[in-house]
């Protein structure tokens, strides 16, 4: 992860990377993927993050690019809706990663009172994909234990 994404201090060259990494690659991916999901009546899972309605000045960039995301979600799930074509995004929050470990604790305080796991997100996106899940597009589904609700998780980004 990028650590230098202050207003005051980012350059050009980090805010691209996260931004070609975040949204410019998915948006193109998706693009291309677009006649295989219309015949094979597909579904798009998006990787976001639990915090996108929190400001924490030290992640601006990433977050600003995972808002973008979310609303590109939302956008397409309209959009692609009428080719059958299902777009919804899981966002998690705190898990156990080499980005994350800065954040300390993260959501370990949660309602949850754990940790997420990447399984967890493995299984909100199975079931998004499933046909259980075939009246759902549009949605963004936090997995992160509940942390989101508490304001824990971007208590202790800000802390840090």
């Amino acid at each position: 992860m990028h650590q230098n994404q202050s207003i005051t201090t980012a350059t050009e060259e980090v805010y691209d990377d996260i931004m070609n990494t975040n949204l410019k690659s998915v948006f193109f991916l998706i693009q291309d993927a677009i006649p295989h999901l219309e015949k094979t009546k597909g579904s798009i899972i998006n990787v976001s993050a639990a915090v996108t309605n929190v400001a924490v000045p030290p992640i601006v960039i990433s977050l600003i690019s995972k808002v973008a995301l979310d609303h590109l979600t939302k956008c397409l799930a309209v959009d692609l809706g009428q080719k059958g074509i299902r777009v919804n995004s899981v966002n998690p929050g705190y898990l156990p990663t080499r980005m994350m470990e800065q954040f300390g604790e993260g959501n370990k305080s949660a309602p949850s009172g754990r940790l997420g796991t990447v399984e967890d997100v493995a299984k909100a996106a199975l079931f998004l994909a499933s046909d259980s899940a075939g009246f759902i597009t549009g949605e963004l589904i936090r997995v992160d234990g509940g942390g989101n609700l508490a304001g824990k998780f971007g208590d202790s980004l800000l802390k840090n």
